[in-house]
């Protein structure tokens, strides 16, 4: 971000599973299991360089007719730009979690990330690319690894088509792979998400699936 610009974006997901993948990757019936999220994420430009950013988060879980609303998985960090040039951009990511209240395994922890980006046209449309890997510390599970992607095509001025990944494991076993589908359209300082989300991986972890809602501020 450059500096005195703030980005804020607000995000609501809705999924749902009946099945999940087991220690060996196999599919196996659950009860209907709802989750309902909703984030906000907001980065600072500081200086040419540096970036504050923080998240908010909030979630209600809802499996046999029981329901749980929890707060936290909260980030505050910094993103110090490394390299900026005409091969793209490369920074480094460090900062603060905290665990969703209510969760027993759980506590605040350290989260460490580098991001590669870079963008280039062709023809006369924009395409942006970015790669992320993280580790995460913080839970009694074991350390956290993501590897995290995403791919945006610019279709016209305002409309852009975006797909995202994220892969994530833990010491303990569980892994997953979710990807993401959707667009994007500009209104000035504003915009529109709407995309569908799914998993089609995972390793002691539910199978879900649901749309995707963001809105995104520039001021």
């Amino acid at each position: 971000m450059e500096p005195g610009r703030t980005q804020a974006i607000v995000k609501v997901e809705s999924q749902r599973a009946s099945e999940a993948f087991d220690e060996a990757g196999k599919l196996v019936p659950i009860p209907v299991h709802h989750d309902l999220a909703a984030d906000l994420f907001v980065e600072r430009g500081i200086t040419e360089r540096l970036t504050l950013q923080g998240k908010l988060y909030w979630a209600s879980f809802r499996d046999d007719g029981l329901s749980q609303t929890a707060y936290g998985n909260s980030e505050l960090g910094a993103r110090w730009t490394a390299y900026n040039g005409s091969k793209g951009v490369l920074s480094v990511y460090t900062g603060l979690t905290l665990p969703v209240a209510g969760v027993d395994k759980g506590q605040a922890g350290f989260e460490a990330r580098l991001l590669a980006g870079r963008a280039a046209r062709i023809g006369r449309r924009k395409v942006v690319a970015d790669l992320q890997l993280a580790t995460l510390t913080g839970s009694d599970y074991g350390r956290e690894t993501r590897l995290e992607g995403s791919l945006g095509l610019e279709l016209t001025e305002n409309w852009t088509l975006m797909a995202q990944m994220q892969a994530g494991q833990i010491e303990n076993g569980t892994a997953w792979l979710k990807d993401e589908i959707s667009i994007t359209r500009n209104f000035g300082q504003n915009s529109l998400q709407i995309g569908w989300r799914q998993t089609p991986f995972g390793k002691n972890f539910t199978k879900a699936s649901g749309p995707i809602i963001g809105l995104w501020r520039r001021f």
